[in-house]
């Protein structure tokens, strides 16, 4: 069984956390939270998402230790490496705010939405947790400014995501009316040929019957032209018919 001591945790071991916040954390940085213990502070946070990262997520601990300094990992900046953390979700998402400007193709919205995603659903917890931090240190003022700028932060990633998804909605919904009109033109045009081929598919049958024979002799023929006619009208006909019935 691990001691301790032994026990692998990601917080740095040349941090003098308290034991009982150093057993509640470990070897993973687990979900983003906040833990309070006899003055001292613990934030976990994760570092901006990145495709690659396949799920894992890059920690970044900020801890106070009571007295009001402050330590941080993996930048070892401190409480205004917080600041930074906060800046980076800001950039990433107006990054990915150009790219959903200059997308014009539903697969590309679409990579949009999968890349803003994560980052988005990461960054509202960093405000959610920045914002306990604030009431837990409501005094520090740099700590107030990091926490309104977390919140505009997360409503920046709320906007992305909506206007990617509302876009994504209206091209498809573009690309079915464009899709509809085509089958709708289609079919006329498929109409038109059945009534030119119903109109002339009586005249065709007798000019078959007929074709046996010397044009001469088809010609010269005394029905020829009441054939003709006939044909004509019988096709006149099937077209009205067909007409009707569309």
């Amino acid at each position: 069984m691990q001691t301790m001591s032994s026990r692998k945790s990601v917080i740095p071991k040349s941090w003098s956390v308290s034991p009982v916040i150093r057993q509640r954390v470990g070897a993973s940085v687990g979900r983003q939270r906040l833990i309070e213990e006899d003055g001292e502070i613990l934030v976990l946070l994760h570092m901006v998402p990145k495709a690659e990262d396949k799920g894992e997520r890059e920690p970044a601990l900020f801890w106070h230790d009571g007295q009001g300094n402050w330590k941080s990992s993996p930048s070892s900046g401190g409480r205004s490496e917080l600041r930074t953390l906060v800046e980076s979700y800001q950039s990433r998402i107006n990054a990915l705010d150009a790219a959903m400007e200059e997308a014009d193709d539903p697969e590309v919205i679409h990579n949009v939405i999968d890349e803003a995603t994560p980052v988005v659903r990461a960054g509202r917890h960093v405000a959610q947790v920045v914002s306990e931090l604030r009431k837990a240190l409501r005094e520090d003022l740099d700590i107030l400014a990091t926490r309104d700028m977390a919140v505009q932060m997360e409503r920046s990633g709320d906007l992305v995501l909506q206007d990617a998804k509302s876009s994504l909605d209206f091209m498809v919904a573009k690309n079915t009316v464009v899709q509809a009109k085509e089958s709708h033109k289609a079919a006329k045009e498929a109409q038109k040929l059945n009534r030119l081929a119903a109109f002339f598919f009586p005249l065709m049958t007798i000019a078959a019957v007929f074709g046996m024979n010397p044009v001469r002799e088809v010609l010269s023929h005394a029905g020829i032209w009441a054939a003709l006619v006939v044909g004509l009208v019988l096709g006149a006909i099937v077209r009205g018919a067909l007409k009707r019935s569309e």
